[in-house]
């Protein structure tokens, strides 16, 4: 009889637990689809409001990208230089740790004429900030051959 007191005591705790991962995967990848629309919009300041006032972007072949607003000169300059250009991301996983989550995702890019431009990976910390999550680092690269 405690075995089963004890058994349904653990899954009504791990309940809470369970649908509060979902809400944290669900809120992550809506912060990447924030991110995309802003992208193809051509939006930097809303790429921006994704990240945290202290974020760090690791992009390739440049040095680390410390702060919201250089984050947002930072996408500014890539827009400017891929004129019409979409992104597509994909989340492929969340991990939720709390008041942390790592996510895992792929991008696809599109020039304006439909041409594939870039595929990739990336890797982005996110941190629950006042309630809502936001990135805090962001690392990607391509896997297409240079």
């Amino acid at each position: 009889m405690h075995s089963k007191l004890a058994l349904v005591c653990a899954v009504l705790l791990a309940l809470p637990a369970a649908a509060l991962a979902q809400d944290t995967k669900a809120d992550v990848a809506a912060g990447s689809q924030a991110w995309e629309a802003g992208w193809n919009a051509g939006d930097a300041a809303a790429i921006a409001a994704v990240y945290a006032e202290d974020a760090i972007v690791l992009a390739p072949g440049a040095e680390p990208v410390k702060g919201r607003k250089a984050i947002q000169a930072y996408w500014q300059a890539a827009i400017d230089a891929a004129p019409g250009q979409t992104s597509k991301i994909e989340t492929l996983e969340v991990h939720d740790h709390g008041e942390m989550a790592v996510e895992i995702g792929m991008y696809t890019n599109v020039g304006p004429d439909g041409e594939h431009v870039d595929h990739g990976k990336y890797l982005a910390v996110w941190v629950n900030v006042d309630g809502s999550w936001k990135i805090v680092r962001d690392i990607f690269n391509s896997s297409m051959a240079p």
